[in-house]
């Protein structure tokens, strides 16, 4: 099978197609046939070696890809060949073929395409569980989402207007900030959010970006109001070069409990890639989310433009860099 294998770190243009071995199924597995693979900014940081969360190299990338089933291991008993589900896994993605287990074959809203089902596990459940289960967010209460443009930032406000939010977004270009306006969200620059939500100051913020704009955030947010953390995008590092590994600790989020404390604000985190081995703990939250979205019909969003060949991802890669997206890029096997 074609497959990108992550042998070494460094620049998008590492990222090369091979040909190697289909993946053997194990008992307990499903085979994959992968239609299309998510590409999310986590890929971006392993291709650098700045993932934490990353398995020792060489491995196939992605974490998530939409799929049919075309084998199934001897202790499988909930899937059949033929189904169509999200492979959800650390790794394996970005290859025509997936083998995972069956816990993280994962069913999607039936009005779904492969296209849209490849762009909905890592930031819809990331957006979702980040507002119900870490910030408990209520109707009336007021979001600002960084970065609202992105595949976060965009399932972020189509929640958030769903769960009776009032809802701002942040984004660099005018072209981002009329998108955000379409999805019913009220847009800002990273330049001015602050001072626009002076009078008004958000229950909760999800942060993606990091450095000033964290800090900034954290400042402006209402007491009893909740940041969570979700990435951070505008943190650049060349781990050669000890200069920058210093501005990008400096620009790592950090709290002083002393002031959460005195201005009774929360602070937490989100991590969807350590979460995903746990979905099955976590299904009545994710089935809600499923449900939300079928009764409404929404989509993620998703555009010819941003779908790239396999042996594109490299273009891919360099498509996010740029900030260039909106709403998801996708890979086609």
């Amino acid at each position: 099978m074609r497959a990108i294998v992550l042998d070494r770190t460094g620049k998008p243009d590492v990222l090369q197609i091979s040909e190697i071995a289909d993946p053997i199924v194990k008992d307990n597995q499903v085979l994959v046939r992968n239609k299309y693979a998510g590409v999310n900014y986590a890929d971006l940081l392993a291709r650098q070696g700045l993932y934490s969360w990353s398995p020792k190299r060489p491995y196939i990338l992605g974490f998530e890809a939409s799929g049919i089933v075309e084998e199934i291991g001897k202790k499988v008993t909930n899937i059949e060949v033929g189904d169509s589900v999200i492979a959800a896994a650390q790794t394996g993605g970005y290859a025509e073929l997936n083998a995972v287990d069956e816990k993280l074959a994962l069913g999607y809203p039936d009005h779904f395409n492969y296209k849209e089902a490849a762009a909905y596990i890592a930031t819809w459940a990331t957006a979702w569980l980040a507002l119900t289960e870490m910030a408990r967010v209520r109707k009336g209460e007021r979001l600002l989402v960084q970065a609202a443009a992105g595949g976060v930032g965009t399932s972020a406000i189509i929640l958030g207007k769903a769960l009776g939010l009032e809802v701002y977004g942040t984004a660099s270009t005018q072209r981002k900030r009329d998108f955000i306006e379409s999805l019913g969200a009220h847009a800002l620059t990273y330049e001015n959010f602050d001072t626009e939500l002076k009078d008004k100051p958000p229950n909760c913020v999800l942060e993606s970006v990091g450095g000033d704009i964290y800090k900034r955030s954290n400042i402006c947010l209402a007491p009893l109001g909740r940041i969570v953390l979700i990435g951070g995008s505008g943190i650049h590092v060349n781990k050669k070069n000890p200069f920058s590994l210093y501005k990008a600790w400096k620009a790592l989020p950090k709290t002083n409990i002393a002031k959460v404390i005195k201005y009774s604000k929360g602070f937490m985190g989100l991590h969807i890639g350590r979460l995903i081995p746990q979905f099955d703990k976590l299904k009545h939250s994710l089935d809600h989310l499923n449900r939300l979205v079928s009764e409404n019909e929404f989509r993620p969003i998703v555009s010819e433009e941003q779908i790239f060949n396999l042996a594109d991802a490299g273009i891919a890669h360099q498509y996010i860099h740029d900030r260039k997206n909106i709403g998801k890029v996708l890979l086609k096997p």
